[in-house]
Parts: structure tokens; C-alpha cells; sequence
């Protein structure tokens, strides 16, 4: 994609997959390796963010956004149709990986999709699906609802098989992990659409029917839930409960002790799955220098509040009512925090946005929009933010959010600071 780059025309749609897969690869192992050195590194940022600069400290910004354009439109030109299902999964799970979101090329990606699903064209395997829905979540990439619809009467389909039963053993063979039917469940509460049927395969694949936790791990051959299946489980169960209650999803009595893995065997056996755990991690107790300036701002105003307020499992049971067990878990986290009123003010950093690669990069400041949501220039609110904001909104709390630039490009100005922190509060109806 360089002045004398030789494109991709001559690419096959395997070609320009692998090699989106490969940047976005790199950009997670190199996260990896940082984390596993632990104390011996001192992290700028971790989780989503780390990821996304990790590939843009290694190529530049503007090459991977060039590059990731270029094969959106490589892509539309050759036809999606020319892709395999492990085509489509590998180049949609790069863009979802690095923010990256081309709405033409996810919109036709998700049109091909659907299709293949009604017509039981090239046979899915799960881990293909659970990347795939993953990545459209991820991205807030706005899909239809017809694409959760086509994807449960895919899955019902599928994990039936000849007898015509859905149990443990007949989803195990679809999915190979049981990390993808999380991110599965995790998707759909994301998108806001919970089909009754593909919701009980969920958690039949997750937590079984007789609810056994060392069945399960003799089911899948594994050594329990991941530590981001855990809590993936209480978003879903939250949301569900609140949005669907007419599915009455629950969670084992006790979960998750017992169901989590062994801590000898934390480490993950191999890397076939490629969905990346911090997808749905919404309790994140890191403090920035930003935070803290407009903590500050916010107290100098008269909005008395605390950072990083945290709402426990135990809470919301005992509360609001929402079904969960009886073991406490922290569960989501406010950045900054008036209890009294149930204000919360959320600092978006860049880990909390998109980029829209096929759009102008058009100021747009929080006066100007309908709605904090909308996209604002190339910048559009991801997916785990998106999902926060309704759970927050479920259980009370008005959440006003801060675009990390828009502060930024305040310069310091003690006076224009100000204003703008008020002007946040004035949109709240409890202030």
C-alpha cells in the first residue's frame, strides 16, 4: 500500500485474510509476551488499547488504517462470495481486533453471511461463527438482528444432528471451546438480541444441564471456564435477565466456585481460538492522569464524587433482584462516581472507540449530537462500552460520557474546563 506497493489485485481471498490475521496476530502476541513479563515491564496501557497501539507503534497508524482500507476494498471488488467461511472469520476477527471497522465491507461481509446461513452453504465450524459474531459486537457494527436469527437456527440445526437432541456432548462437537459459546452469549446481549432457543444452547454448553461443573470439564476436555468466561456469564446473565426475562436463564447455585480453572492450569493450551479474552471486560480499576484532572473539575463544580466506584454481584442481587449467585464478585465500574445522585461520569479513553475507516474524520463535539452515541468524525463507541452503558442504565445510574479528546483539545483552559463539565452534567435529568 505504498507508493510502490503492489496492492492486492492479485490476491486470492485466502491471501487477504491471512494476511490481515497476521497484523492483527502480531499486535495480540506481542501484548502476551508483555503481560507475561509482568512486573518486569512497565505497561503504558493494557487490554484493547495496548493492543491496538502495539500495531500502530509497529507499522504507523496511517500504514495499518491504508492497509485495512485498501483490503476492504480489494475485498467488495473480488466478491465475498469467493471467500471460504475461514476467509470471512480470519479477515473480520483482524478488524475487530485492531478497531478497525470498514461499515461497506462488514455490511456486505454481513449480507454473505446471512445468506450462507439460510441456505446451509459451506458448512460453519463453531469457532468460525463465534469469531465472526464476535467481531460485528465488538465493533458496534450495527448489524441487523437477522444475523443472530440466522446464526441460532444455524447452530439449533447443527447441534441437533440426527437424533434430533441438543446436550453437552452434541454442542461439544460444534464447539470446540467453551470460550466460544461466551463470546457467543456475550454477542448477543451486545447486540440486544437474546433467541430462546440459541440462548439455552448457550448455556447448556457452558454450564450443563445438570448444572455438574466436572462433567462439563470431561465434556470439553478442559480445566474449567476461563477467568473471562466467569464474568462474560455475569454481563450475559444480567442483561438477559433485565432485557429477556422471559427465557429465566440462571447460573448454577454457588457459581462460579469450582467452576473456574485450576490454578495450575491457567496457562492456555494452544491457540485456537483466537477471540481475545478482554473483549468483555467491563471492571477496569486503573486511574488515569485524565481521570483524576476531571475528578478534580467535577468536585470544583459541586459534583461531589468518587473514582472508580465499584458494583458488586451481591449488589445488584440484593437491590435490584436480578438472579446471580450467592458468591460476591465485582462486577462493573464507574469512573467517576456520585452515589448519592447515581451520576457517573465515564472518561473514554481510545480503547473505548472504533475507528470507521471508510468515513471523513469530521469534528464533531457532544453539543452538536442527538444522541452521546452517535459517531462523531471517524470515532464510533465499541461494542463492551456500548453493553456497560445499558447495564449501568438497568441498574439505575445515569452515565454521561467523556470522549478523551474533546477534554484534550480544552488545552488546559481552567475556564473552558469548567464549562464543559457543566455543560456534561446539564444533560442529566438527575442533576
Amino acid at each position: 500500500v505504498g507508493r510502490n506497493g503492489r496492492g492486492f489485485s492479485s490476491f486470492s481471498s485466502q491471501g487477504l485474510g491471512n494476511t490481515l490475521w497476521s497484523f492483527a496476530k502480531q499486535a495480540q502476541l506481542s501484548l502476551e509476551v508483555i503481560e507475561t513479563l509482568g512486573d518486569s515491564v512497565k505497561l503504558v496501557s493494557t487490554g484493547r488499547l495496548a493492543v491496538y497501539e502495539t500495531s500502530n507503534l509497529d507499522n504507523g497508524e496511517d500504514v495499518i488504517k491504508r492497509l485495512f482500507v485498501r483490503a476492504a476494498e480489494a475485498g467488495i471488488d473480488m466478491g465475498l462470495d469467493r471467500f471460504t467461511n475461514q476467509d470471512l472469520s480470519n479477515t473480520v476477527w483482524a478488524y475487530s481486533t485492531l478497531g478497525l471497522l470498514h461499515t461497506k465491507f462488514f455490511k456486505k461481509a454481513e449480507k454473505e453471511v446471512v445468506s450462507r446461513l439460510k441456505q446451509k452453504r459451506n458448512k460453519f465450524r463453531g469457532q468460525e461463527i463465534a469469531n465472526i459474531l464476535w467481531s460485528f459486537a465488538t465493533l458496534n457494527a450495527q448489524p441487523e438482528l437477522t444475523i443472530v436469527d440466522a446464526l441460532s437456527s444455524y447452530i439449533a440445526s447443527e447441534c441437533r444432528g440426527k437424533n434430533g437432541v441438543v446436550d453437552e456432548l452434541s454442542i461439544a462437537r460444534m464447539f470446540g471451546q467453551r470460550q466460544e459459546l461466551a463470546n457467543l452469549a456475550w454477542s448477543c446481549a451486545v447486540i440486544g438480541r437474546y433467541p430462546k432457543e440459541l440462548m439455552n444452547i448457550l448455556y447448556t454448553g457452558l454450564v450443563g444441564a445438570s448444572n455438574d461443573p466436572q462433567q462439563m470439564k470431561q465434556v470439553f476436555n478442559d480445566d474449567g471456564l476461563q477467568k473471562s468466561s466467569i464474568m462474560t456469564l455475569y454481563y450475559v446473565q444480567v442483561a438477559a435477565d433485565v432485557e429477556a426475562p422471559d427465557l429465566k436463564l440462571s447460573l448454577p447455585t454457588g457459581f462460579p466456585i469450582g467452576w473456574g480453572e485450576d490454578e495450575e492450569h491457567k496457562q492456555a493450551k494452544g491457540d485456537e481460538n483466537d477471540l481475545i479474552e478482554m473483549s468483555s471486560s467491563m471492571l477496569t480499576l486503573t486511574v488515569s492522569k485524565l481521570q483524576r484532572g476531571v475528578s478534580k473539575k467535577f468536585d470544583q463544580i459541586g459534583f461531589d464524587n468518587i473514582l472508580e466506584h465499584v458494583i458488586d454481584t451481591n449488589e445488584i442481587k440484593d437491590e435490584y433482584g436480578i438472579q446471580l449467585p450467592e458468591s460476591p464478585k465485582e462486577f462493573l465500574s464507574i469512573d467517576i462516581a456520585n452515589i448519592e445522585k447515581k451520576i457517573g461520569i465515564e472518561v473514554d479513553g481510545p480503547g473505548h472507540f472504533v475507528c470507521l475507516i471508510d468515513k471523513p474524520n469530521q469534528s464533531t463535539t457532544n453539543a452538536s449530537l442527538k444522541n452521546q452515541f452517535d459517531d462523531r468524525g471517524q470515532n464510533r463507541v465499541n461494542g463492551p462500552t456500548i453493553l456497560k452503558h445499558r447495564l449501568l442504565a438497568h441498574l439505575g445510574w445515569d452515565i454521561i460520557h467523556l470522549p478523551y479528546w474533546e477534554y484534550q483539545e480544552l488545552k488546559g483552559d481552567k475556564d473552558k474546563e469548567m464549562d464543559y463539565c457543566q455543560s456534561l452534567l446539564d444533560q442529566s435529568s438527575k442533576w
